[in-house]
This record gives C-alpha cells, structure tokens and sequence, in this order.
C-alpha cells in the first residue's frame, strides 16, 4: 500500500485513473465510516473473493465485512452466503452461487431506504424480511429490475445476457427494459431468451429446481453454438461504453481538487463544512449519474466479454468482428485495457460512496 508521502507526490502529476488509486488505497487506511458496514460472509467454500474501493480485500473468509459498493466474485468453484444485518437495511440473505459477480448498493431515492443488489452474471438467490414502509429492495440486470417484497427467490443471469426469475415465496415484481411488468410467484416464473421480450410461463413449485437448472444448461449450449455472434454483439457496446466511460472519466479529471479533499476526509473519518459539501456535490451530481449509468452496463457487458475470451482460448469463436477486425486482435486489445477500464469502475463507485456521505445518503439524480 502506497504511503502518503508517494500519494502526495502522484498527485502533483495529476489525477490519472492510475494514480488516483495510490491515494485511495490510503484513505482506506483510515477509519471506516460507521454506515459503510452492511453486513458479512457467513459461508462460503472454494474461491471467493471481494474488491473494495478498487482492491483485493485480503483473505476473505467467514465472517467478512460486507461494505456498501463492495464487488463479490466466486470462482468456477466457489459459493458464498452473505447476510445484511445493518439496521437501516431489511434483514436478508444472499446466496451466491459458482461464477457469479455482484454488487451491494444502498442509498436514499424519493424518500426512501433502497438496496440494490445489482448483479453482472452468474446466478444469486435471495430471502428478503418483511420490509417497512420507507424500505425498498430490488436486484438489477442490465434488462430488468426486479421489485422485492418480503420473499425468496432467485435470478439467473447467464453469458448470453438472457435472465430467469424463479419466486418460491412471496412475489418478485419484474419490470423489463422497456417498461412493461411481469410478476414471478410461487408456481410462474418469468424469463427472457434470446431476442425475445420478457415472458411469464408457469412451473410447479417443485419442479423449479429442476427447471433451473434445465435452463442454465439450455443457456450454455445456446451460447457456445453462438460464441461468434455474441462476441460481436458484446464487442460493439464495449466500445460504445469504453468511449462514453474514458469520456466522462476524463470530464471528471478536472474535479480532481475536490476528489482529492474527499479522499484526505475519508482518511479522517471526517466531512468538510456545509458551505463545502454543497458546493462539492454540485459540481460532482449530474457528472456522476451519467458515469454510474455507463459504468452499471460496461460492468456487465466486461464480466460477459471475460467469460467470452474463455472460449475463445479454447478455439470456439474465432472469426470477424463487424468492422473487420480479428477476434484475437480484438481480446488482445481489451486485455491490455482491463486493468484501466476496472480502476475507473472501482473509482466511480467511489465517489459514489463519497456523495452518498456528503448528501444525507440521498443517491444523485
């Protein structure tokens, strides 16, 4: 961990993504902010990690710290489960299965307490308590978000970009990216295939299981008898996202004083004036909604891409993009940019977290 000394010469270079990260690693030396807990790991087996505030939390076990903003990875072989036990927050459980990512977020939006579970890939499954009235919790997929009332349920989200809403309790309300709703229940689950809209179809409760995995399975042959096409389709929004990400990121640059100041407070375990805060947010808000939009997409577009690669290795996929371009020049190129492209992300979340401490926990809009 760079000391503070390094950090102050970095910054005298200035903000680049890459430095920024020595200066953060050091701020979180210091205290942690008594809010920023919302739980723990209270199992799990094979490989499991969790990155903060862009790096590898060190030997992840039970009994982990769970922070808002953390980003929790399980290997081909690892499973977890995570409990939010933080008072503001509705009890809840989160199982994790193999090769899955996700994301706990929480904030306050029109009034009241929301977590969002936002998942990249790979399959979670969650008990929710009964929640009181200015509490809300959803899950989100980069097509859906799912709308949870008191229940237990699980999401699949598989490489192909495709999502499964299975509900053994309770009701999972399920808006579709172009704005229509759909509810699983105990007995219909509903899902989305390739380009095709989001349906309701029923299954019995005791076969949803079953049915889950006759799904996934379905899912992974669709995909490796189509690795080119979704290759291509991924490649494309990649570089639509990367430009619009690295765009904003360099917009942001010209905040990097006020970056800074928050970065020193954190370390401090401390906020500036109300004078500060409001004039500090103002200048950060409408910047930030747009990185977390573009950033909340490339995450899951770069989870699928990875998975994609993997394939690829293997010799399935190889080919052409749109505009020409090998597949291997391609996954060559985005390997030398992963390292860049996963700073930029942790940073965005951040100075979200940042915000959140300096706007009562009311989430930019």
């Amino acid at each position: 961990m760079a000391d503070l000394r390094d950090t102050l010469v970095f910054l005298r270079r200035g903000l680049r993504a890459a430095l920024f990260f020595a200066l953060v690693a050091a701020a979180g030396a210091g205290p942690a902010f008594a809010d920023d807990t919302v739980g723990s790991i209270t199992y799990l087996e094979g490989t499991v990690s969790m990155v903060r505030d862009g790096a590898d939390v060190q030997d992840v076990a039970i009994g982990q710290d769970l922070q808002a903003f953390d980003v929790v990875k399980t290997g081909d072989d690892g499973q977890a489960e995570l409990s939010i036990t933080a008072p503001r927050l509705p009890r809840m459980t989160i199982k994790v299965s193999a090769d899955t990512q996700f994301t706990v977020e929480t904030g306050m939006v029109d009034g009241k307490q929301q977590t969002t579970v936002g998942i990249f890939g790979g399959q979670i499954a969650l008990k929710v308590s009964k929640l009181l009235e200015k509490q809300s919790v959803s899950v989100r997929t980069d097509s859906a978000v799912m709308g949870v009332r008191g229940t237990d349920f699980t999401v699949v989200a598989p490489t192909t970009g495709d999502v499964l809403v299975t509900c053994d309790e309770g009701e999972v309300a399920v808006t579709d990216d172009q704005g229509k709703d759909l509810s699983a229940v105990p007995g219909s689950v509903v899902e989305k295939q390739p380009g095709a809209a989001y349906r309701t179809i029923p299954v019995a409760v005791a076969d949803a299981e079953k049915f889950r995995g006759t799904w996934r399975d379905a899912r992974r042959q669709f995909l490796e008898q189509n690795v080119l096409r979704f290759i291509r389709a991924n490649a494309r929004l990649y570089r639509e996202l990367s430009r619009q990400f690295n765009a904003l990121h360099a917009e942001l640059n010209r905040s990097q004083g006020i970056l800074r100041k928050w970065a020193f407070e954190d370390r401090a375990g401390r906020i500036g004036s109300s004078a500060e805060v409001l004039q500090e947010r103002k200048a950060i808000a409408g910047l930030l909604v747009r990185m977390r939009q573009v950033a909340f997409r490339l995450e899951r577009v770069s989870f699928r891409l990875e998975r994609l690669q993997a394939l690829h290795d293997r010799g399935v996929g190889a080919g052409e993009l749109e505009d020409g371009t090998n597949t291997k020049v391609f996954f060559a190129q985005i390997q030398r940019e992963r390292r860049d492209v996963a700073r930029k992300l942790a940073l965005t979340r951040y100075v979200t977290k940042q915000f959140l401490k300096r706007s009562q926990g009311q989430l930019p809009e």
